[in-house]
C-alpha cells in the first residue's frame, strides 16, 4: 500500500462510514420493528448488517468473514448471514471491471487476445475473479484487483488503528497488546494488495503441497499476470455444498487431507494461509481438496513455528503443563511478577477437561477459555504467536463443514488416513 493517509482522507472516510451505517439503520430498523416476530426481526437486522459490511468495503468484509466462523461467539443465525461474505461479496460494477481489465491489459498486452466473460465467477473483498478463454481455447481464471481499493483500505486501517490505540487505554483493556495485534493483522491484510507477493505465495503453496495426494492448487500463468491482475488455470465445478453430497468415509478422508495440508503449511513450512474459509477451500465430487487465494498469508519465524507445532503436539497427548509453559514462553509481558506456576497449573487443568485422548476438542471454545485464563493472569501472547492461532480457528470452522467429526487438536501431527 503506497502513500500516507492524511487526516483529511481519514475524516472523509469516517464521514462515509457514518453515512453508510446511518442509511442502513434507517432502512433496516423500521422493517425489523414490524417484522411480526423476534426471529424475523433478527433476520432482517442481520441482513442489514451484512449489507452495511459489504458497502463499507474490504477491511470490514475481512472482519465479517472471520466472525462467520465463530458460532460460539455470535448467534448461528448471524453466522449464517455473514457466510454470504465468503463468496457473495457485492461484485464490481461493469465500469469498474472495464477499468480494471484495461489496467491489466496495459501491463500485459497478451491479455488483449483473451475473451473475458464480465460476469464474475467469484467476488472477493479485494478482487473479483472472471472466466476467460485464451486464443488456443484454454480457459483461465482472471483475478482483477478492485480499482481504488488500496486507498480505501489504508483509510479504514488507519481509523481502526486509532480506535485500537484508544481502546487499549480503557481500564478493562489496559495492558493488552491490542494495537500490536492490530498492526500485525493489518500487515497481513495489506499483503493482499501486493499481487506479486501473492503470486510467489501461490507457487510456494503449490510446491509445498505437491507431495500430498489429491490436493489441487491452481497453476499460475506468470507471463499473463501483472501488478493488479493474476491469471490462473480455471477449475470448474467448485461448490461449497459438495460435502453434503459425499458419503461419510469420503468426507473423513478429505478432512484428513485438509488436516495434513494445514499441518504441512503451518507447522513444517511456517507459511500461514490466513483465509481458508469456505470460499477458498473446497472439496470436489471426484474427492480432491482445492486451495485457492494465497493473498492473505504470513510467514512464521522459526521459533514461533516450532512453538506452535509443539503446542498442538502436546495438546493432542494431553500434556497441559507443557502447553501452558509454551504460552508463557510466547507472552509479551511475562516477568518475575507473573504467577507462572499458577497459570501453568490452571492451563493443565483446562487441557485435561477439553483436550487430549478421550476428549472431543472444540477449538473455538478452547480458545475462549485460554483467552479468559490469560486475562485473569494478565498474560498476553505475542502477535506472531496469537495470530496464527486465530487463523487456525478459521480453518477449523471451514473443516467442520467437510468433516463434522473432526478432532482438530490432531492438526499438530496430522497424517492422511488410509
Amino acid at each position: 500500500m503506497t502513500g500516507e493517509v492524511s487526516k483529511r482522507q481519514m475524516l472523509f472516510r469516517l464521514a462515509a462510514i457514518v453515512a453508510i451505517a446511518g442509511t442502513e439503520i434507517a432502512r433496516t430498523l423500521p422493517a425489523a420493528l414490524f417484522a411480526g416476530s423476534r426471529s424475523a426481526a433478527r433476520r432482517r437486522l442481520y441482513a442489514g448488517l451484512v449489507r452495511a459490511v459489504q458497502a463499507l468495503g474490504p477491511t470490514f468484509v475481512k472482519f465479517g468473514q472471520t466472525t462467520a466462523t465463530r458460532p460460539d461467539a455470535v448467534s448461528p443465525e448471524l453466522c449464517a448471514e455473514l457466510e454470504r461474505l465468503y463468496d457473495a461479496v457485492a461484485p464490481m460494477t461493469r465500469a469498474e471491471v472495464e477499468r480494471a481489465l484495461a489496467s491489466a491489459r496495459a501491463a500485459r498486452p497478451a491479455l488483449a487476445a483473451a475473451a473475458v466473460d464480465l460476469d464474475p465467477v467469484g467476488t472477493g473483498s479485494v478482487a473479483c475473479v472472471y472466466r476467460a478463454t485464451l486464443p488456443g481455447g484454454e480457459e483461465i481464471a482472471l483475478k482483477l484487483k478492485r480499482p481504488d481499493v488500496d486507498r480505501r483500505m489504508a483509510c479504514d486501517l488507519a481509523l481502526i488503528a486509532a480506535m485500537a490505540r484508544a481502546g487499549q487505554r480503557l481500564p478493562k483493556l489496559r495492558g493488552m497488546p491490542i494495537a500490536d495485534l492490530f498492526e500485525y493483522i493489518s500487515a497481513a491484510i495489506v499483503g493482499q494488495l501486493d499481487f506479486e507477493r501473492e503470486a510467489r505465495h501461490s507457487e510456494l503453496i503449490r510446491r509445498v503441497l505437491a507431495p500430498i495426494p489429491d490436493v489441487v492448487v491452481p497453476r499460475l500463468h506468470p507471463e499473463l499476470s501483472g501488478p493488479d491482475c493474476l491469471v490462473f488455470e480455471y477449475l470448474p465445478g467448485l461448490d461449497a455444498d459438495t460435502p453434503d453430497a459425499l458419503p461419510e468415509p469420503a468426507r473423513e478422508r478429505l478432512g484428513s487431507i485438509v488436516m495434513t495440508a494445514v499441518h504441512k503449511l503451518f507447522f513444517e513450512d511456517g507459511l500461514v494461509h490466513c483465509d481458508l474459509h469456505p470460499g477458498n477451500l473446497y472439496v470436489t465430487r471426484d474427492q480432491q481438496v482445492v486451495i485457492l487465494d494465497a493473498g492473505y498469508c504470513v510467514r512464521l519465524p522459526d521459533r514461533v513455528r516450532r512453538l506452535i507445532g509443539e503446542f498442538f503436539a502436546r495438546l493432542a497427548i494431553g500434556d497441559g503443563r507443557r502447553c501452558g509453559e509454551i504460552v508463557l514462553e510466547s507472552a509479551v509481558n511475562a516477568d518475575a511478577s507473573t504467577d507462572a506456576e499458577g497459570f501453568v497449573a490452571e492451563f493443565a487443568s483446562l487441557v485435561a477437561r477439553a483436550a487430549g485422548p478421550g476428549n472431543m476438542f472444540d477449538m473455538p471454545s478452547f480458545g475462549d477459555a485460554v483467552y479468559d485464563l490469560q486475562q485473569r493472569f494478565g498474560i498476553y501472547a505475542a502477535s506472531d504467536f496469537a495470530f496464527p492461532l486465530m487463523s487456525l480457528m478459521v480453518v477449523e470452522g471451514t473443516l467442520h463443514r467437510v468433516w463434522p467429526g473432526v478432532d482438530f487438536q490432531a492438526v499438530g501431527g496430522a497424517r492422511v488416513s488410509a
